[in-house]
């Protein structure tokens, strides 16, 4: 699971969480560290991309008002078929 700084109370059990290193005062990071960092943000690049698309069904961006047991998962998945049906249509470069 990747994680930012605003989301670090947020852990499950028997998953691994990778940040990006900070720098520290007054010094800097090793090409080592500066490489992880650059190779997590393409990833979470990526997946913002991925989210950004599935909220072009409106829907997702909207508040929804369905307080019926599971319909709100449901909405999700039709969402997400969506968007995996508009990417096998014109396909993106590979998932990294």
């Amino acid at each position: 699971m990747l994680q930012e700084l605003g989301f670090l109370a947020f852990t499950l059990p028997q998953v691994e969480i990778r940040m990006p290193t900070k720098t520290p005062r007054g010094q800097e990071l090793t090409l080592e560290q500066q490489a992880a960092n650059q190779a997590l943000t393409q990833r979470r690049l990526r997946i913002e991309h991925v989210n950004s698309s599935v909220k072009r069904c409106r829907i997702v961006k909207d508040r929804i008002r369905l307080w019926k047991e599971g319909v709100r998962d449901v909405v999700m998945d039709i969402c997400c078929a969506l968007h995996n049906f508009r990417v096998r249509l014109t396909p993106w470069q590979p998932m990294i």
